[in-house]
């Protein structure tokens, strides 16, 4: 999972397709599964190209932030990255409805919320930020949670 972060202090999200299997219309970061021989970086900038058309050079890799346990036993290591400029993106339209670029300042100063849930025997805290219309919740709040988290401490 790629976490892109710009110079002005945007958070690159997406709106998944509503004809997905999974998680359809949920937000998301652009991310998904490692291919065999790949490492989280290599996976998280591939994904990101394949669903947003992120070039890969225009990216400087920060780090990894902490692992997350996915409800369904997966882990997930979110990649934080750096954008200098805002690049000009197109959206998978078979895996993306929609690119959002979040302002992080309003997502410190939403009205987050936190609820316990049971998935598949884990229970585990699900974070939810309202941002304008819509619900940023589950494992992209959870990773939003962590990196304000971070910034802010």
């Amino acid at each position: 999972m790629l976490v892109p972060l710009t110079a002005t202090g945007e958070l690159l999200l997406t709106l998944r397709n509503l004809q997905l299997a999974s998680h359809a219309g949920q937000i998301s970061f652009p991310g998904g599964r490692m291919e065999p021989g790949e490492n989280p970086e290599e996976a998280a900038l591939r994904e990101a190209w394949e669903e947003v058309r992120l070039p890969p050079a225009s990216v400087t890799i920060l780090g990894r932030l902490p692992q997350i346990l996915s409800p369904y036993g997966y882990h997930v290591t979110p990649v934080l990255a750096w954008l200098e400029q805002k690049p000009r993106l197109s959206a998978n339209p078979a895996e993306v409805s929609e690119i959002i670029w979040v302002p992080l300042e309003e997502l410190a100063h939403a009205s987050a919320w936190s609820e316990e849930r049971q998935v598949g025997g884990l229970r585990r805290r699900v974070w939810h930020y309202p941002w304008r219309d819509l619900d940023v919740w589950g494992l992209t709040a959870n990773v939003i949670h962590d990196l304000l988290e971070k910034l802010c401490s």
